[in-house]
């Protein structure tokens, strides 16, 4: 979603590296995707996202383990989340002229660019569910709620062994030090702008990590403009 910066909060990135999850969460399951996984190989945070995720793996049940399906968000998959998003409403709604098209897309997904992205983008944000033991997933959203409903953290009217699987997540992602987004009960950061507002801190201390392993810049551009990223949307 994107939305104007709240003057309060300065972004002041402290420049910390991006690094592999795996080093400091040893078998942790990477789910981001078979073509990201082809290319970006593992998942990134930021260091200190990174350490917090560690202690939170060692406090989860026993046999219990952390599934990403995503963190570090290149600004190329960012940019072709957002056209797909375009794509797709222009194929429901063919009627609808290309301004109206763009403001509902920007309803859903975050922007790229600028000082307001993806907290995905800033390399502190991370999407985590749970398995057991056997790699079963840890139920955590019911069939009679809808998407939406599902999504929400504090959501009342689930069945209460999903509520007392959720506070397992939460409780343990918590006392690590990460933040929740309390309409995606799967979405966890530190020092984005986003952590920065829900917790009324008057510093995001990570702005947008650039994709220093230069993994998309040479790709097709998301748009269809058939230039090369770096040269087109990703100038």
């Amino acid at each position: 979603m994107r939305e104007n910066k709240n003057p309060a909060i300065k972004i002041n990135d402290n420049h910390e590296p991006l690094v592999d999850i795996k080093k400091y969460c040893p078998n942790i399951i990477i789910d981001i995707g078979k073509g990201r996984l082809k290319v970006e190989k593992t998942a990134y945070l930021r260091k200190t996202a990174a350490k917090m995720l560690g202690r939170a793996q060692k406090n989860l049940p026993e046999g219990w383990n952390f599934i990403v399906n995503d963190a570090w968000r290149p600004a190329y998959i960012q940019a072709k989340i957002y056209f797909n998003f375009i794509k797709r409403f222009s194929k429901k709604y063919p009627r609808w002229p290309r301004k109206r098209v763009l403001t509902e897309v920007d309803k859903y997904v975050a922007f790229w660019k600028g000082e307001i992205v993806s907290g995905h983008m800033s390399g502190g944000a991370i999407d985590l569910r749970l398995v057991d033991r056997r790699g079963r997933k840890i139920p955590m959203k019911s069939k009679k709620l809808n998407y939406q409903q599902n999504a929400l953290s504090a959501q009342k009217f689930l069945p209460a062994y999903i509520r007392r699987n959720r506070e397992i997540l939460f409780s343990t992602l918590r006392r690590a030090g990460l933040s929740n987004y309390p309409k995606e009960y799967w979405h966890w950061s530190y020092g984005d702008y986003q952590w920065a507002k829900r917790n009324n801190k008057s510093i995001a201390i990570y702005g947008t990590a650039p994709d220093y392993l230069n993994l998309y810049v040479f790709k097709s551009c998301p748009c269809g403009s058939g230039k090369k990223f770096k040269k087109c949307c990703g100038k």
